[in-house]
């Protein structure tokens, strides 16, 4: 018995190698042999219609390997434009942590495999490098010392990190680019004063804004306006069907006409459906399964299209003509004229005693506005998210019981002594033995883990969450916590005392001593989780299996119509930042906190890192769509939950010097553990802050780097509102930026801009100087404060002089340098052809590095513009019934028979609209889209 525990291990290892290996291997071929064939799944992005032209990814080596060192040598700048600012910093997030790993295990690994090989304790396996296998006392002191530089080097890194995106986000929303966003100008509040909840008193609150919106209650039209929507499917889906029925029965009797059989002639009417098909068998529909009332679509179904259209033309005149007619629901939008503008009222809110018990919320588009939550109250708000919170929490408990399970799966073989049922695994050869403990667990979780995330994001929605943006980091949050509790604190403990339980039954008062050297070899089901993501999950992201799927079987069966086709064809899968971090911060996590129990876990964290940072790269470029735009932020949210992981590392070290009793490793580990706790604390209190925000000297050109504009915003806030005891009414300071950045005022220019990015059918982008005063709408009621100085300088400093700054700076232009090759020097920010001393430089002094000039060589060509007017004039912030004025077009597919005109005919008789443009029956009456073809109607969206 014993021996077969003691090379469990080993056996679990090579089985989990070995499948994952078959596995990665036949993922790998699947991709090199169908990459090339199947462009429209792992390379949509490079011939997708409805992508801008600078989003398009570039071609690719075809050659078998040739595609890796190609992608793999693509600049910064490349990477940045084609995955998004978001894809960029999680690849960053994989790339540092693999770079943390290699870079400490080099220094770990020589020192403590040779005091835990020379241990004595007995061990096997990968358990003789762990420190279960070191029984000398004073020994563990080197384990205490590298822990002090282990995580030392970790929490530094997370501060330059830190410094790196705070410095990049700031400068980013100053680039003329999203400086011109809508998302950049609009500010929402909720649970505004009842009191405050008109236009006059909100202007004299913000004169700065350009429009003010006082969201109203619109459930009457959001209900039409659903009804419409799935109505549209169904009409789509009915005619198609009819008309498909039609075709294969004229189809049919064509057949049996050439073979000569009498009783079959050709209807005198070819272009009437009851020709085909008799009146009582045409489909009808209903809103309800089973209890719901049945409608006939012809012609019931168009008629209550029509009215639907009708209703919902209705809601919108009112509340556009009469929006005093409706409730107002609390939540207000407001409209600057620029980014400054919104930046001074963003961070004015929270120091304003009529918001105190407000949220508010920037850098958003209209669709990405969670709009049946607009309505919330403080009240209603608290009670659902307390609930939300109550539900997830009691999630977590009990789905500890399934993860336990797998935890003691891990080793099931310590259990057959007292468990008797479970005896027969006994006689099992080492090569099961091996699958059970190390593939079966591994699995196992995977699966229990990837049914948590759509629970999370729906109870976001249901607890009251505003943005997409914020669902994204709630789901981050949530998921995070639930993987560290779940697969890593439970599974670990279970895996450790189901090792022992048998010891410690037998001699209850050594459980302590056991349990420290058993705690070690619980690493080993990571081993094989990690070879799992590492080598399986990597792979398999780039076989595309489920793309292949849904685009060859589930396609194939369930798309019918032309605009499901059209929708499968320019349909990219965009990734979820807040589950894709939640499920790396977790390795981030393990390998922190067994990088100096057991080392060897380094090695395989930060190669399962690698292989997935190369898979979603391509991923990123060639596959996925761009995503809600968050702007980088979830980044620093997982750096502050790396935290985690390092306060579990020493904790679990100052257990182990517990259990063995060495009380001075114990004092010094439990000091080291104050010292993080302070440098935690102290990196919220300096970062917190700035991370929203833009401080007003960022966007006038003069970035303060002493402390990230940390005062400057305080000071923003503080003096924005100024009360006016004449009226007690309040009024915007007006000279609240030129005192705090101490530039001078010759040096500033509010937003206008020369360049633009123009629309176009794919919203495919050029410049053009046509439409560059984007302040032409402005308040004419308003002056802003810097006007008097608009009229002096031809130039925005933030763009002119930093541009100037940067070209003087800079040793070398735009080049194709290798990201593998320079991933040391691209991981701090700077160039690896610069040499090792500014590396260096950037790493130990990175304040330095923190302005417009220093971030400039990374950022798109494009950002240098602003975005046009014509992809901006119709953005409203109003929900989609309210926004959605054009009536829906139904669109049905041509047929030869002149089917389909009868049913175009027949909708715009009764008052709706219908087109058979861009798409037609084959010869096998199935549904075909033309190449270049658009939904009729079609209109598109700013994509960047």
């Amino acid at each position: 018995m014993a021996d077969q525990q003691s090379g469990s291990s080993t056996s679990a290892f090579v089985s989990s190698l070995i499948f994952n290996l078959i596995i990665f291997a036949i993922f790998i071929s699947i991709f090199i042999f169908l990459r090339n064939k199947y462009t429209n799944v792992y390379r949509p992005r490079t011939l997708n219609k409805t992508l801008p032209d600078h989003l398009k990814a570039p071609p690719l080596s075809d050659s078998t390997f040739g595609w890796l060192p190609d992608l793999m040598t693509r600049p910064t700048k490349f990477v940045i434009e084609q995955t998004g600012i978001d894809g960029y910093f999680f690849l960053r997030y994989l790339l540092l942590w693999a770079n943390v790993g290699f870079f400490c295990g080099l220094i770990l690994w020589p020192i403590l495999f040779a005091i835990n090989a020379t241990g004595g304790g007995g061990q096997s396996g990968f358990n003789i490098i762990s420190y279960a296998n070191n029984t000398h006392k004073w020994r563990v002191f080197a384990n205490l010392f590298l822990s002090w530089f282990f995580f030392g080097f970790v929490v530094y890194t997370i501060y330059v990190e830190l410094v790196y995106y705070t410095g990049f986000r700031h400068n980013l929303q100053c680039t003329q680019f999203y400086s011109s966003l809508p998302s950049s100008k609009v500010l929402l509040i909720d649970n505004v004063e009842e009191g405050l909840l008109f236009e006059d008193s909100l202007r004299k609150l913000f004169p700065a804004a350009q429009k003010i919106v006082i969201s109203r209650d619109t459930k009457e039209a959001q209900e039409i306006w659903k009804k419409r929507n799935k109505l549209i499917n169904k009409l789509e889906g009915a005619f198609t069907k009819v008309i498909n029925k039609c075709l294969k029965k004229r189809s049919k009797i064509e057949k049996q006409i050439e073979k000569g059989k009498e009783g079959y002639e050709l209807p005198t009417t070819e272009g009437q459906i009851t020709s085909y098909m008799d009146e009582k068998k045409l489909p009808s529909y209903k809103y309800k399964p089973i209890i719901g009332k049945s409608k006939k679509v012809f012609n019931e179904g168009i008629d209550e299209m029509n009215e639907f259209n009708t209703k919902l033309n209705v809601e919108q005149t009112k509340i556009k003509e009469s929006p005093e007619t409706l409730d107002k629901l609390g939540s207000v939008f407001l409209e600057f004229s620029s980014h400054l503008e919104l930046q001074r009222a963003y961070q004015a809110v929270g120091y304003s005693e009529h918001f105190k018990t407000s949220r508010r919320y920037q850098s958003f588009l209209p669709e990405e506005v969670i709009w049946k939550n607009v309505d919330i109250g403080f009240v209603a708000r608290k009670s659902k998210r307390s609930g939300a919170i109550t539900f997830l929490t009691l999630m977590i408990i009990f789905w500890a019981i399934p993860v336990a399970v797998v935890g003691c799966i891990s080793n099931i073989n310590y259990l057959t002594e007292k468990v008797h049922f479970l005896r027969f695994i006994d006689n099992m050869p080492s090569v099961l033995m091996g699958i059970i403990t190390g593939i079966l667990p591994s699995v196992l979780l995977s699966i229990l883990m990837s049914l948590v995330p759509p629970i999370i994001r729906w109870m976001g929605k249901i607890g009251g969450i505003l943005t997409l943006q914020q669902l994204d980091f709630w789901t981050q949050q949530w998921f995070f916590g639930f993987q560290v509790i779940q697969v890593f604190l439970v599974t670990t403990c279970t895996s450790a005392a189901s090792s022992v339980v048998t010891s410690i039954i037998n001699n209850p008062s050594s459980a302590l001593e056991m349990l420290s050297n058993n705690l070690p070899p619980a690493s080993n089901f990571y081993i094989s989780y990690m070879l799992l993501q590492g080598l399986s999950i990597s792979s398999g992201i780039l076989a595309q299996i489920v793309g292949l799927i849904l685009s060859f079987i589930i396609g194939r069966l369930f798309d019918k119509t032309p605009r499901q086709k059209w929708n499968r064809d320019v349909s990219l899968g965009s990734p979820s930042w807040g589950t894709l971090y939640g499920t790396f911060g977790l390795f981030t996590v393990i390998m922190l906190c067994y990088a100096i129990i057991a080392p060897i876990i380094i090695a395989f964290t930060s190669i399962a890192f690698l292989l997935i940072y190369i898979a979603q790269y391509y991923s990123f470029v060639y596959v996925s769509g761009h995503t809600t735009d968050n702007r980088g932020r979830n980044y620093p949210l997982a750096l502050f939950e790396v935290f985690v992981g390092v306060y579990l590392g020493e904790i679990s070290l100052i257990a182990l010097f517990v259990m063995q009793k060495n009380w001075a490793c114990v004092v010094l580990e439990a000091v080291w553990l104050g010292l993080t706790v302070l440098a935690h604390l102290y990196f919220r209190y300096l970062f917190e802050p700035v991370l929203d925000t833009v401080p007003i000297g960022a966007i006038e050109g003069n970035y303060p780097s002493e402390d990230f504009g940390k005062m400057q915003i305080k000071n923003v806030g503080e003096d924005y509102f100024v009360s006016d005891e004449s009226g007690g009414d309040f009024k915007q300071h007006q000279s609240s930026s030129d005192s705090l950045t101490g530039t001078n005022k010759s040096d500033y220019k509010s937003d206008s801009f020369n360049g633009t990015l123009e629309k176009k059918a794919t919203l495919s982008t050029r410049y053009d100087s046509n439409n560059g005063n984007l302040n032409s709408n402005a308040n004419e009621n308003y002056q802003s404060p810097n006007a008097g100085l608009d009229n002096k300088l031809e130039h925005f400093p933030a763009f002119d002089q930093v541009e100037e700054d940067f070209q003087k700076k800079q040793n070398l232009k735009n080049h194709g340098y290798s990201n593998m090759a320079s991933n040391f020097g691209s991981y701090i920010g700077g160039d690896y052809k610069k040499g090792f001393r500014y590396a260096m430089t950037w790493f130990f002094r990175p304040k330095e590095f923190l302005q417009y000039s220093d971030y400039r060589p990374y950022m798109p060509d494009f950002w240098t513009m602003p975005i046009s007017k014509s992809l901006t004039e119709d953005v409203v912030y109003q929900p989609p019934e309210i926004n959605e004025e054009k009536e829906p077009i139904l669109w049905i597919a041509e047929d030869k028979l002149g089917l389909s005109k009868q049913v175009v005919q027949l909708c715009n008789e009764h008052g709706v609209k219908c087109a058979d443009t861009d798409a037609k029956y084959n010869e096998k009456a199935k549904v075909t889209v033309t190449e270049e073809s658009y939904p009729p109607g079609y209109e598109s969206t700013i994509m960047y």
